[in-house]
């Protein structure tokens, strides 16, 4: 059986945790995903996008909704921007200058070019950066190629794979770097019957990591004037 891992990198670390047994049954995950009802926390994230890989608009689109989904379910919100990719064009994307504040992230969609660069695993799908300075974007990088040869299988679509591995990261994020679980989204390995669940629309976060993800949140913007973090432009 195929897996693939997701490498992390940040607070001192550097390495992919290996998980060596398989989620026994899909009602662990469903019993575990938070139900989408009332946010009500004005809960919010805002990822720039910077695709290096020219991933297909239709593809980046669904997979930001797919992530989208999957916060949501975590009882947070989320914005997307589009973000130059180079310096000259910097000037027409005015909303993504500024700094957005301690929940912005930076997304970097890598093809396999400038993902050989970073000396990563050919077996990672991406790894997650914290920001050592106060207000400033934290990163995270998935490596396209990659989600290309998991798609292979058939087991879910591009956007889907795209999708999950984005939210994976993001997840490292708010979680902590050593926050791999045995089930669900931030298992440290996907296999088969994850892949799978990814395409059935049934990979999430569990009830336990919404709470820590809801509290991070909160930590970092304040419930106060979480509302906030948004910005104008072409948010999608």
């Amino acid at each position: 059986m195929e897996r693939t891992g997701f490498g992390v990198r940040g607070w001192g670390f550097g390495k992919v945790i290996g998980l060596g047994f398989l989620l026994s049954t899909n009602a662990m995950i469903l019993s575990a995903a938070p139900q989408a009802s009332k946010t009500g926390q004005g809960l919010r994230i805002t990822v720039r996008v910077y695709d290096y890989a020219h991933v297909p608009p239709g593809t980046l689109r669904q997979a930001e909704e797919e992530a989208t989904r999957i916060f949501h379910l975590a009882r947070v919100e989320s914005e997307w921007l589009d973000c130059p990719t180079s310096v000259e064009e910097a000037s027409k994307y005015p909303a993504c200058e500024p700094p957005l504040g301690a929940m912005a992230v930076d997304l970097r969609i890598l093809p396999q070019s400038m993902a050989s660069r970073l000396r990563s695993s050919r077996e990672q799908l991406g790894f997650a950066l914290p920001s050592a300075r106060p207000g400033r974007a934290s990163a995270t990088w998935v490596f396209y190629h990659r989600v290309e040869e998991l798609a292979e299988g058939k087991d879910a679509s591009e956007s889907q794979i795209l999708g999950h591995a984005i939210a994976h990261e993001i997840g490292h994020l708010l979680l902590g770097p050593d926050r791999h679980s045995d089930h669900g989204i931030m298992r440290a390995n996907w296999g088969t019957r994850d892949l799978q669940e990814a395409g059935r629309g049934q990979l999430f976060f569990t009830a336990e990591q919404g709470e820590r993800i809801r509290a991070e949140v909160r930590a970092r913007t304040g419930q106060s004037d979480a509302s906030q973090v948004s910005a104008s432009g072409s948010l999608r």
